[in-house]
This record gives C-alpha cells, structure tokens and sequence, in this order.
C-alpha cells in the first residue's frame, strides 16, 4: 500500500508518493511517483509514454510526410490510451530504447513559469 512522503528542503517542502517493501529481511522504500508542492493539486499530464510497433511506425510515416494534422495526433495518442493536455502540448518526439527496445512518444509542454519578467528583460534585443 503506497503513502504520501513529505521531503522537506530547504525552506521548501515537496511530497512524493512512495510504498514500502520487505526484502530479503530489510524494508525498502520504492518511489511511485513526485507529487509536487501540492499533493492535492491535480496530477500533471504524462511526459513520456510507450506505445506499441505498429503505431509507432504509423505516427513515425505520416509525421514524416506531414500529413497528420494535430487533431490526428491528438486522437492517435488517446486511442493509444495517453491523455494529453491539447492546449498545453508544445510538441512531440519519437524514441526506441535499444536496451529494452521499447517505443515511446515524449510530450512537451508548454512552459508555465509565474516569475514576472524584470522591467529590463522586455523587448530587450
């Protein structure tokens, strides 16, 4: 059964869901996944995920001809089970992992930083 842990550092504190295990004699602590600084704030989307040969040869050819439009890869990657934030999706790669020779689509997002710019940084080139 997994917990919530709290990792205090530094002035800040960050939480991480986490489960404990008997092995060989000895509990050992396994990671599940970081929840952030707000362990009750809804969940980020996934970053990477994997998908199996034959979609990841469909999406690798019509990427390549350019003739998905990004509702198709949006509609792709749900029906390959991945829920993906349509507005904050920036762009997509495709990756094989030649060790455990898997296939997977990493997501990046957009960037939602809350620093304000300094009165200098804007317009500045």
């Amino acid at each position: 059964m997994s917990f919530v842990r709290k990792i205090k550092r530094g002035n800040s504190v960050y939480y991480a869901e986490v489960e404990n295990k008997r092995v060989g004699g000895k509990v050992v602590q396994r990671h599940i996944r970081y929840l952030g600084k707000d362990p009750n704030a809804p969940h980020a989307p996934p970053k990477k995920a994997e998908i199996n040969d034959v979609g990841f040869s469909y999406l690798a050819t019509m990427l390549m001809q350019k003739a998905l439009t990004a509702n198709d890869v949006f509609e792709f990657l749900e029906d390959q089970g991945i829920m993906v934030s349509r507005e904050e999706l920036e762009k997509i790669g495709l990756f094989y992992d030649f060790g455990k020779k898997t296939f997977s689509v990493y997501l990046s997002y957009q960037k939602t930083s809350k620093r304000k710019p300094a009165a200098g940084d804007a317009g500045s080139r």
